[in-house]
C-alpha cells in the first residue's frame, strides 16, 4: 500500500478489520478499530444501537453454559449466535432441545442470544463519508443457501430503514460500509438485529455504475438501479437443486428472466469462470479444512475480536 501510495483503499470483506489496525492513515475508508469492533459484535452493536435511541433486540453475551441456562427467555423465544461470526452458518433460530444442547460458550468463544423478533427479514447496504450516506439501498434476500448469504437480491422501498443507516452514520461520523440484517415486524417497526461493517450483496444493486465509485472518493451521492440482481453461478450451482427440491422451479425461471446477472455482462462474461473457479476452489479447501463452503471463503481474513499485533 505504501508502495503504491492509492487515492484510497476501500475494503471489502474482513480483511476491513486488519487495514484498519496497519496505521495506514485515513486512505483506508473505514472507521477505527474499536468502532468497527462494537458494529461487528453481534452483542455490543444491539447495545450501541438502543443507546442511540434506536429499536434493538434484548441481546446477552453468554461465556458459561451456566449463564445460558439462567437466561430469562425460553430456548424457543431466541436466536443463538456466535459473538462474532458470518454468513449464518452457527446461527439457531428458536433452537429445538437437541440443537440448544449442543451450545457450549467459553470465554473465549462467547455466543449472542438475543430474544427473537417476529417479522420479515431485510438487509441494507449503504456507504458512509464522515457520517453522511452517499449511497444506500435496502433489498430482501430473495434466494440464499440456507440461511447464508443471499446470491439473489431484490431492491424494495423502505425509507425508515434508510433512516437507521442515517442516524447511526451520523452519531458516530462513520467512513465506510455500514451494512445491517433488519426486521420488520408485522406492526411496521424496523429492528436492526446485527450489523456488518463490510460490503455485502446490496452493493450489486448501483450495477457497478462510475458514480457509485465517484460518491465512494466523496463526489456527491449514487442511486440503487433497482429491481432484482442475482450471481448467475450461485443461481445454477445452488439455486437450481433448491427449486427442484422445493417445487420452485417456475419461480426460480421467472427470477432468472425478470433479474440481471451481476457477475457476467453482455459481452464479458468471463468473470463468471473466474466465479466457477473460485467456487471449485473453495469447495475443496471446505473439504480439506471440514469448514463450510462459506467458511472457506474467509477462513484467512475472518476476525472473531482478538487482539490483531
Amino acid at each position: 500500500m505504501r508502495r503504491l501510495d492509492p487515492v484510497a483503499i476501500i475494503p471489502t470483506c474482513e480483511e476491513i478489520f486488519y487495514l484498519a489496525a496497519a496505521g495506514l492513515g485515513d486512505k483506508v475508508l473505514a472507521p477505527p478499530l474499536a468502532m468497527l469492533r462494537t458494529l461487528h459484535s453481534k452483542v455490543a452493536f444491539a447495545s450501541h444501537a438502543r443507546a442511540l435511541g434506536l429499536a434493538a433486540p434484548d441481546t446477552w453475551r453468554i461465556e458459561t453454559r451456566a449463564a445460558l441456562d439462567a437466561l430469562p427467555v425460553a430456548p424457543q423465544d431466541l436466536v443463538l449466535k456466535p459473538e462474532f461470526s458470518r454468513f449464518a452458518t452457527r446461527t439457531l433460530i428458536r433452537p429445538t432441545r437437541a440443537q440448544y444442547a449442543t451450545i457450549d460458550p467459553t470465554p473465549e468463544y462467547a455466543w449472542a442470544a438475543q430474544r427473537f423478533v417476529v417479522g420479515e427479514e431485510l438487509c441494507l447496504w449503504s456507504f458512509v463519508r464522515a457520517g453522511r450516506l452517499v449511497a444506500s439501498v435496502v433489498y430482501r434476500p430473495t434466494w440464499r443457501h440456507g440461511r447464508a448469504a443471499a446470491y439473489a437480491f431484490e431492491a424494495v422501498d423502505c425509507p425508515a430503514a434508510t433512516e437507521i443507516a442515517r442516524s447511526i452514520a451520523a452519531a458516530d461520523t462513520l467512513t465506510g460500509h455500514l451494512s445491517f440484517d433488519l426486521i420488520v415486524t408485522p406492526d411496521g417497526m424496523i429492528v436492526p438485529i446485527e450489523c456488518n461493517p463490510r460490503a455485502v450483496s446490496g452493493l450489486h444493486l448501483f450495477d457497478a455504475r462510475p458514480e457509485l465509485a465517484r460518491a465512494m472518493l466523496g463526489g456527491g451521492e449514487a442511486h440503487p438501479a433497482g429491481g432484482l440482481r442475482y450471481l448467475g453461478p450461485a443461481m445454477l450451482l445452488l439455486g437450481l437443486p433448491t427449486a427442484l427440491g422445493s417445487g420452485r422451479l417456475g419461480a426460480l425461471a421467472r427470477d432468472i428472466g425478470r433479474g440481471h446477472d451481476a457477475v457476467g455482462r453482455p459481452g464479458d462474461r468471463r468473470p463468471v469462470l473466474g466465479a466457477l473457479l473460485d467456487a471449485t476452489r473453495f469447495t475443496a479447501q471446505a473439504l480439506a479444512s471440514q469448514r463450510s463452503a462459506a467458511g472457506a471463503t474467509t477462513a484467512d481474513i475472518e476476525w472473531n475480536g482478538e487482539l490483531i499485533a
